[in-house]
């Protein structure tokens, strides 16, 4: 086994760690394994000597777990159009004359406003602009 000095990148950081390995492919794929593909940054570098104190890949499969990589959330469903079932002929005019009688309120509520603004205007004094003589 030999001691590899590996980059890794989660959740956006750059991590040095090392890992105990028979090769640099196998320092890879436990990377790769653990933490999802893509996850190296640059390839397993084998380090000569124990001098190096970086930490090991146990040590930090402690504080993340074993994610392959995140997928983003499922967009929400559509909401489904459900069809109307066509009115029977009764329930056609019902229907009709309650517009009907919607639309002649409106029209008879404008009237009267049309007609309150013009006896209004009847009865307010007519503003001449003219020279009144005595």
């Amino acid at each position: 086994m030999n001691k590899y000095l590996v980059t890794l990148r989660l959740k956006g950081q750059l991590i040095k760690t090392a890992v105990f390995a028979d090769s640099s492919t196998h320092a890879r794929l436990i990377c790769e394994y653990q933490f999802g593909l893509g996850c190296l940054n640059g390839s397993p570098t084998q380090l000569s000597s124990e001098g190096y104190d970086y930490p090991l890949l146990d040590d930090l499969t402690g504080t993340a777990t074993h994610t392959t990589k995140t997928r983003p959330p499922k967009p929400p469903r559509a909401a489904t159009i459900k069809t109307a079932k066509p009115q029977s002929p009764e329930q056609m005019r019902v229907t009709q004359l309650k517009a009907n009688v919607d639309r002649q309120k409106d029209a008879l509520k404008r009237e009267r406003e049309n007609q309150k603004r013009q006896r209004e205007a009847e009865h307010r004094p007519r503003n001449l602009g003219g020279i009144c003589g005595a």
